[in-house]
């Protein structure tokens, strides 16, 4: 179902495709920050592609075991798609730990997801909020910056102490210096329509292994740059991919 977003004082209308991660702003379609992150190389996610591939054949082919072609084609087959499979496991238990994040923002209520990994991640954010005292502002917003016209969802802003951020959830194994960039894109069309004071950014690793990590990022300034130095690349190369499928 398409979702419908009023912003800057109901002058901007902007939509959301949850299916197809797409956005339009007053039915022209606009450019996603998670779309445009994803320029930047991620050499880490190349290992662990790879890795993935290698655990997979190490499972199914067993020293001293001879395999017909068919079955070998088969086993590689199914090591080239080892690492999406996995990718889509841990971004189901992503989904699932940031509905219950999002239902407890929003009510209050504790609500833990029933699959057991997912309940770690859960209940890890839980506990560091209470700790911290952590005051909630938002969650799930829809953000558009009308001056680089680029739209996002930011997980969520809140205030600890004295400072407020904008906050990441994150279900990943590290935390990758691409995240900072994303922040900095939410911050800059959060605060361009609201004109909200932001602090510094802020990473909530809950990861599917049990892990959980926080790193807060003051450098706005160096972090927007490289936004916005990434949205011109992205750009540019969504151009030639367009002329090239337009035989320009």
């Amino acid at each position: 179902m398409i979702e419908t977003y009023k912003l800057y004082g109901g002058t901007v209308c902007l939509t959301f495709d949850p299916d197809k991660h797409i956005y339009t702003v007053n039915g022209e379609r606009v450019d996603g920050v998670t779309g445009v992150v994803s320029v930047i190389a991620k050499p880490a996610l190349i290992y662990w592609s790879v890795n993935m591939a290698l655990s997979y054949i190490g499972k199914k082919i067993k020293a001293g075991k001879s395999y017909d072609e068919i079955q070998l084609k088969k086993i590689l087959e199914g090591a080239k798609i080892a690492h999406k499979v996995k990718k889509e496991d841990a971004g189901d238990i992503g989904t699932l730990v940031h509905e219950a994040i999002e239902r407890y923002i929003l009510t209050g209520k504790e609500e833990p997801p029933v699959h057991e990994k997912a309940k770690v991640c859960y209940e890890n954010f839980i506990n560091w909020a209470k700790e911290n005292k952590v005051r909630f502002i938002e969650t799930e917003r829809k953000v558009y910056s009308k001056e680089y016209n680029y739209a996002g969802t930011m997980d969520f802003a809140c205030v600890i102490g004295d400072k407020t951020f904008v906050g990441d959830i994150k279900t990943s194994n590290a935390i990758y210096n691409e995240y900072w960039f994303q922040t900095s894109a939410y911050q800059q069309a959060y605060t361009e329509e609201t004109g909200t004071k932001i602090d510094g950014q802020l990473i909530v690793r809950v990861s599917r292994n049990g892990d959980f990590e926080i790193q807060e990022n003051y450098d706005y300034e160096e972090n927007v740059q490289a936004f916005n130095g990434a949205l011109v690349l992205y750009r540019r190369i969504q151009q030639l991919k367009d002329n090239e499928n337009a035989g320009v």
